[in-house]
């Protein structure tokens, strides 16, 4: 009796499985129940590679002007002479590694919708006066930053409340007498770094010199210094290789051959050898000599424009006797002579330009003015 009772609660309880496997099909029939389309299916969230912090050797970050950079996750940083250079005897190198570790000339160029940037520039071994960056929103003058030197501490540039209709190109030039690197670039958390690659420039611009071209007196700010101003004018990209205090160096002149091919050089150096207690005019001519050759061989098709010595109130060496006149005509002897075969060569005579004391800063740099005032007679000639 016991056995017969098991059996049919087996058989109940498959009936019962199979019963409510059978209501389970056919009930969405009886009921007429279907998909509400009125419901949209979500949206499908594509990751992106970065967003918020953004890792400093990504490769939509582009740093212009300067032929050694040098990228890790966590900083973004740059040079303008090679380590090799850089660490010749400062009687070979001729100028100092401090002023040649500044940024002058540089700018950084990314593109984004973000609707802030955060920036963060940590000094590096260098100079560290005070200066300005400068922010261009597609390639317009949007905001600038200054800082006071000395700089001993990060350097934070914010921009905030950034339009977000469409993706835009921001350029951070840097400050021309201070040595930074990029340390932090954050974006809000929704943005990301867009795919970009800068638009090519009119062709190449490499300016040699000392203190003048380099920037002194231009308030640390690149975008002030002629230089900068020249290649605006000429459209052109620019790398500037002058050094403050630098004398007439062969190890300058050999840079140019890692330089992008140049469309334009200009050369604007000596004062420093007319101002120096142990030069004299045959030393000063074999070194002009040896550095426009250097740079003729290593930018053969470049057009160079070799510049004498600007108006100065500086007007006698009393240690050497000698005058600025004496490099000015140096300059003019040696150009000439080389002009009969080489057609790419030119001669400005930059007293003609800077011609007076209101223009200068102070005995022999220029004023914000008496720089602009250089860049117009440049282009002027240039353009000829």
């Amino acid at each position: 009796m016991e056995k017969i009772k098991t059996r049919n609660r087996g058989v109940f309880y498959r009936n019962t499985i199979m019963f409510l496997m059978a209501v389970a099909l056919v009930l969405p029939l009886i009921s007429g129940c279907k998909e509400d389309s009125t419901v949209a299916p979500r949206p499908r969230v594509e990751p992106k590679e970065e967003t918020g912090k953004i890792a400093l050797n990504n490769a939509n970050i582009h740093v212009m002007g300067v032929q050694y950079v040098y990228r890790t996750p966590e900083k973004l940083s740059f040079k303008r002479f090679s380590d090799a250079t850089l660490g010749l005897p400062s009687d070979t190198r001729r100028f100092s590694t401090t002023y040649a570790l500044a940024t002058t000339g540089i700018s950084i160029q990314f593109k984004t919708r973000s609707s802030s940037i955060h920036m963060m520039f940590t000094p590096e071994t260098g100079m560290s006066d005070g200066g300005s960056f400068k922010i261009l929103k597609d390639g317009v003058d949007f905001k600038t930053v200054s800082f006071a030197g000395p700089v001993t501490q990060p350097i934070q540039v914010e921009l905030s409340s950034l339009p977000t209709d469409k993706e835009y190109v921001y350029e951070i030039i840097l400050p021309c007498y201070t040595n930074v690197s990029l340390t932090k670039l954050e974006l809000d958390a929704e943005s990301s770094l867009a795919t970009y690659v800068p638009a090519s420039k009119g062709g190449v611009y490499i300016s040699f010199g000392d203190s003048i071209t380099h920037g002194a007196r231009q308030e640390g700010a690149t975008y002030l210094t002629y230089p900068y101003l020249l290649a605006q004018k000429l459209g052109m990209s620019l790398y500037n290789l002058a050094v403050s205090g630098a004398k007439i160096s062969m190890p300058m002149a050999q840079t140019a051959k890692d330089m992008p091919k140049a469309d334009i050089i200009t050369i604007l150096i000596g004062y420093n050898d007319f101002s120096s207690g142990n030069r004299t005019t045959l030393q000063i001519e074999n070194d002009y000599r040896s550095f426009l050759t250097e740079v003729r061989n290593n930018q053969p098709a470049a057009e160079i424009y070799c510049i004498t010595l600007l108006y100065t109130t500086n007007t006698l060496n009393t240690t050497t006797g000698l005058v600025p006149d004496d490099v000015r005509n140096i300059i003019k002897d040696i150009v000439t002579e080389y002009k009969t075969t080489d057609n790419k060569l030119h001669l400005i005579e930059g007293d003609k330009i800077i011609t007076s004391s209101s223009q200068l800063a102070d005995q022999v740099h220029l004023n914000v003015a008496g720089a602009s005032q250089l860049a117009d007679g440049l282009y002027e000639s240039i353009r000829e």
